[in-house]
């Protein structure tokens, strides 16, 4: 076996376990709660030019119900022409993988979301995610 063919097996051996990992995760459906934005502006400088630039900054804030416990993630694009969920219905159910500090979130289109979970509250704590009582 050449140097080469050595070098693609073990990127093989080192890929296929984080793949299969992938697939593994437990998702749940759960009920979106609220999607909510907020912008923050930024000056960035260019040292050798002088030039200055004002830089603008959205952070998405997704709020999800699933077994008694709402999940709240941030997720902040990177780029101008990144996804922005615009497409989700509020109260609508929703797939979502919660991992550590991570939440993934499947988009309607099929693909995933990864945001960063900043907040896990009890239901019984946060009361619009309360069903109405009976009258």
């Amino acid at each position: 076996m050449n140097r080469s063919q050595q070098i693609v097996l073990c990127c093989l051996l080192i890929y296929l376990p984080l793949a299969a990992a992938k697939d593994k995760r437990e998702w749940k459906t759960g009920t979106l709660l609220s999607i909510t934005d907020s912008s923050s502006n930024r000056v960035i400088g260019n040292t050798q030019t002088g030039a200055v630039q004002t830089v603008t900054d959205v952070e998405y804030r997704l709020s999800v119900l699933v077994d008694g416990m709402i999940y709240v993630g941030s997720y902040w694009p990177r780029w101008k022409w990144s996804y922005a969920p615009t497409d989700f219905v509020i109260n609508d159910p929703i797939e979502i993988s919660v991992t550590g500090k991570e939440m993934y979130i499947r988009r309607p289109e099929g693909q995933e979301l990864k945001t960063k979970v900043i907040q896990r509250i009890r239901q019984t704590d946060y009361p619009k995610a309360q069903a109405p009582s009976a009258k």
